[in-house]
């Protein structure tokens, strides 16, 4: 198994990736919000030492390029997975008819608060996640959910980062909601590619349920963040024992890792 970050853009380290390399792409660009966590700045949290998001502004991203970029790395028959919100989705929902992704489905992420948006109307507690692929798209692998094998599940899942798992990130995602992707979508030993790392949560998701992958990100603070969380292995055990307790669906019906 190999884990590789590197820190630097996107559209400079995405020129040495092979054509059709890649088994897999996960990630959660930044979503052209401007976005300034109030908690995070004040937070006494040692790992929160920053409160923005580089190449945050609503035009930073070249989507063509991105997406044409996205597309030829990933291997026929194979998904990419993008977080966003619907205000980017939007945004960007031409760049994506106009490059040769086939959309998929949509995905909910349940997070379950209200961090962002405006304090004057209801608020959110939800994300979205958009499925495309390359070509037509391979069947999910089947799961164990409530300890029975399942071929076809919800597109949703339930439950915040918890405490024990937050490195720092403003806008970091669940290792359960990640794994949730990996395991639906990947076998061990597979190439998961996410070009905007974060504090690579991707990444840890990988390093426990025994994937390669390969990460990009931008910011030299996260990207520091992100090799000592990998070598966290107090952490990596944290998040490998959530991740052992299997799938279940809630009363309401909706998944999460137990």
């Amino acid at each position: 198994m190999s884990i590789n970050i590197k820190n630097g853009d996107f559209y400079t380290l995405i020129e040495d990736v092979e054509d059709n390399s890649i088994d897999f792409i996960l990630t959660d660009p930044p979503y052209g919000i401007s976005h300034i966590d109030g908690f995070i700045k004040v937070s006494k949290n040692s790992k929160s030492k920053k409160s923005s998001i580089l190449n945050d502004g609503k035009n930073d991203l070249d989507w063509d390029i991105l997406l044409n970029q996205l597309y030829r790395v990933l291997k026929p028959n194979k998904m990419c997975y993008i977080f966003g919100r619907t205000d980017m989705f939007m945004r960007i929902g031409q760049n994506i008819i106009n490059s040769e992704f086939k959309y998929c489905h949509d995905f909910i992420w349940r997070k379950g608060d209200m961090n962002y948006g405006n304090l004057g109307i209801m608020g959110n507690i939800h994300e979205l996640c958009i499925g495309l692929s390359k070509g037509n798209p391979e069947k999910s692998k089947p799961l164990l959910i409530n300890g029975e094998e399942k071929k076809r599940y919800k597109a949703e899942y339930n439950g915040k980062v918890s405490t024990k798992e937050y490195y720092g990130h403003p806008t970091q995602k669940p290792i359960g909601l990640l794994s949730y992707f990996i395991l639906s979508r990947t076998d061990e030993n597979d190439l998961i590619f996410d070009p905007f790392a974060g504090v690579s949560s991707t990444m840890v998701s990988c390093k426990i349920l025994n994937r390669n992958g390969l990460s990009y990100e931008l910011d030299p603070h996260f990207y520091d963040l992100s090799i000592k969380r990998l070598d966290d292995e107090q952490h990596i055990n944290v998040c490998k024992e959530q991740i052992s307790k299997g799938l279940s669906y809630s009363e309401c019906g909706l998944l999460s890792f137990k």
